[in-house]
């Protein structure tokens, strides 16, 4: 897979042969700025958030009707040039395939501020969740935050800052934030890293990990051996093997 000639956690678009080898589902359905209609038609669909026209994915599960609670994903994509609806590259080859057996609602946000580790991205993400839970059956004790590379970051930035949101976390090939260590994490944090990273090293992950868990954190480390940063769909057998691990943080 070539790379794109951007910053540092930038991940190269999937080519079109391969998207579309990818699809489960062959609709999607584009709304207009400050559509506010709750959209319940299994698939991939691109949305604005009212009032603001900031892009974001949403994947509707197979037999969504409103009636029972649903679990919420939250995506956090990786860097480069933020095209329209650049997160759901993420959703599309990677998180909602894996995670599909959760039957959850993936939102995927388009990052507007640069990277996801600052206080407008903060604000955007949250106030994209409020909106969902404002028009869908959501339920709040099963709430996942996932990212990759800069998302992955971007959730080391977000999951100990934001507790009473997130009932569980997942960062796969993110580079913890110089403070991850600081908070007194209370949301399990699963993080998936691979030795042969050349992006982000395991490094300062592995000494992340170690001290959160010699302070008692909940957080637990898949190390792979030979998948490169960019790679992404190699991520999917071990992102499906950390279900049972999220089915458990959302139990206890």
């Amino acid at each position: 897979m070539s790379r794109m000639p951007v910053a540092e956690f930038a991940v190269p678009i999937l080519l079109p042969a391969v998207a579309v080898a990818l699809l489960w589902v062959p609709a999607v359905v584009a709304a207009q700025a400050g559509d506010v209609t709750t959209v319940t038609t299994p698939g991939i669909h691109q949305l604005t958030l009212p009032g603001s026209g900031r892009r974001y994915t949403l994947a509707i599960p197979v037999g969504y009707t409103g009636q029972d609670t649903t679990p919420l994903i939250v995506s956090l994509h990786y860097g480069g040039q933020v095209t329209p609806y650049y997160g759901r590259g993420l959703l599309e080859s990677l998180i909602e395939p894996a995670l599909r057996s959760l039957n959850a609602i993936v939102v995927a946000p388009d990052s507007a501020a640069g990277n996801w580790a600052n206080s407008t991205s903060e604000q955007h993400v949250l106030e994209l969740i409020d909106q969902i839970q404002a028009v869908y059956n959501i339920d709040a004790e099963k709430t996942l935050l996932a990212g990759y590379s800069m998302g992955g970051s971007g959730t080391w930035y977000l999951a100990p800052r934001h507790p009473a949101r997130f009932r569980a976390a997942l960062v796969m090939a993110g580079r913890p934030q110089a403070d991850s260590t600081a908070f007194d994490w209370t949301t399990p944090l699963y993080v998936i890293h691979s030795v042969a990273d050349e992006v982000a090293p395991l490094n300062p992950t592995q000494a992340a990990v170690d001290l959160l868990q010699d302070q008692g954190a909940p957080v637990h480390l898949v190390v792979a051996d030979d998948i490169t940063h960019y790679e992404i769909s190699r991520y999917r057998s071990l992102l499906s093997e950390s279900i049972p691990w999220i089915r458990q943080a959302w139990a206890e």
